[in-house]
């Protein structure tokens, strides 16, 4: 499952001189982010190997990698969206444009929400490694099977092939025979489908260039990709009337990935997408001004 750090902190059990530390860090939350490893050190009557030590505990490379990521998680749950549940953003109460109402603003927050967990560094990443690679393969389950569909129709609209891989026993077959020079994108909210780790060790093992789309927090999946975009993270796994927000978070990263990569080429692009569909599309006409061309 998903584990936040905040998490982490409270259950993972540190041993009893590590324990002080664990403690000013739960309390004292936000307030590290200016200190040094001395000062949190003096502080907590420990030493500055401590606290090194609790950051690789914790799957970190150091103690800076570690107060970034608290730091950013602890930004991120502080920040108030919406007085919006996004598990149930409405009740039988609600009028149909009551609804209605309801239902863009939590679309809309979820898109917001996702774009603050953005980072250019990650972004640039991504669009680098499908722009040096021959074809991706998209590898999700249930309904993220279906935003997906969408993202692969406008990349083959613009030459890049994206393979969905859907049937479940197929799945290891494809991520096994992925060749080289391709790469993999993986959609999971949870970052822990059985399914989808296993693809994601064999695309590991093959060293195929692996960019994951989850949950924000650490989980299996993650902790292999070698670039990975946050949704928004404010749905239960089960308890809820549908996954509006999330969806509306993964169509979001998509069309911007897709953007991004149409952005690499931009003026053969549009030529090649305007050019095709007056070639093909030809039945298609409006009487509306503002449709026609």
């Amino acid at each position: 499952m998903t584990i936040l750090l905040q998490e982490k902190l409270e259950t993972y059990p540190f041993t009893n001189s590590e324990q002080p530390v664990i403690k000013y860090l739960v309390e004292q939350q936000r307030n590290i982010q200016h200190q040094t490893t001395a000062e949190i050190a003096a502080a907590t009557y420990s030493s500055k190997s401590t606290l090194v030590r609790i950051a690789k505990k914790l799957n970190y490379s150091g103690w800076t990698a570690f107060k970034t990521a608290y730091i950013k998680e602890l930004d991120y749950l502080d920040r108030k969206i919406s007085c919006i549940d996004a598990n149930y953003p409405f009740t039988e109460k609600d009028s149909l444009l009551s609804i209605a109402n309801k239902i863009a603003r939590l679309e809309m927050e979820s898109i917001e929400d996702t774009l603050s967990l953005i980072t250019h560094d990650d972004l640039r990443k991504v669009v680098n490694i499908i722009s040096k690679t021959s074809s991706v393969h998209l590898f999700a389950a249930s309904n993220n099977l279906l935003v997906a569909q969408e993202f692969s129709h406008q990349m083959s609209r613009i030459g890049k092939t994206v393979q969905i891989h859907a049937l479940h026993d197929e799945i290891f077959f494809n991520a096994f025979l992925a060749k080289s020079d391709s790469c993999a994108l993986i959609i999971t909210y949870s970052g822990e489908n059985e399914s989808l780790l296993r693809v994601t060790e064999l695309l590991t093992e093959k060293r195929i260039p692996l960019i994951t789309i989850t949950s924000i927090g650490e989980n299996s999946t993650s902790r292999q990709a070698d670039v990975v975009l946050r949704l928004c993270t404010r749905e239960k796994l089960y308890s809820k009337i549908s996954t509006f927000s999330t969806d509306a978070a993964i169509n979001y990263l998509l069309n911007v990935i897709y953007s991004c990569v149409f952005a690499l080429d931009y003026d053969r692009n549009v030529e090649l997408k305007i050019s095709a569909s007056r070639r093909l599309e030809k039945n298609r006409s409006s009487d509306s001004t503002i449709l026609r061309e």
